[in-house]
C-alpha cells in the first residue's frame, strides 16, 4: 500500500483533542466514506457538488472524493496538520469514527484507515 501516514504507536487523547495532529482516518482509499440521505441534507448543494460523487447506476451511491490517498474534505494546507474542512457537517461514517475505537486505533497502526468496521469505542 503507497498511501497514509507514518504509524502512530500509543493510545490517543479519549477526547480526541489529539485528531488534528493524527489524520490517520481520514487516508484511505477510495470510495470509503458513503453519504446517507441525512449527510446530503446536512452538507448541502455547494459541497456536494465539490467533495462528494455520485455513482450513475442503481443503487446510486454516493461518496466523499478520495484521490487514493486521502478524504477531499481533509485540510492538507499546513504540514502536520490534518483538520477536517466540513467538520460540522460531516458525514455519519465520519461522526463514527471515535478516538480510541477499534477503527482510530487501526489507523494509528497502519498509518490509514483499513477494514475495520467497529468504529465505535466499547
Amino acid at each position: 500500500m503507497t498511501f497514509g501516514l507514518p504509524p502512530l504507536e500509543g493510545v490517543p487523547a479519549a477526547d480526541g483533542s489529539d485528531c488534528v495532529a493524527c489524520g490517520r482516518c481520514c487516508h484511505h482509499q477510495p470510495e470509503t466514506v458513503t453519504l446517507l440521505e441525512a449527510d446530503e441534507i446536512r452538507m448541502g448543494e455547494p459541497l456536494l457538488t465539490r467533495l462528494t460523487v455520485l455513482h450513475d447506476r442503481p443503487p446510486f451511491f454516493r461518496f466523499v472524493k478520495n484521490d487514493g490517498e486521502a478524504c477531499a474534505a481533509l485540510d492538507r494546507s499546513v504540514a502536520g496538520n490534518y483538520p477536517c474542512s466540513i467538520y460540522e457537517v460531516r458525514p455519519a461514517g465520519c461522526r463514527e469514527v471515535d478516538a480510541g475505537s477499534p477503527a482510530c486505533l487501526e489507523a494509528r497502526s497502519l498509518g490509514h484507515l483499513g477494514t475495520s468496521v467497529d468504529f465505535k469505542r466499547v
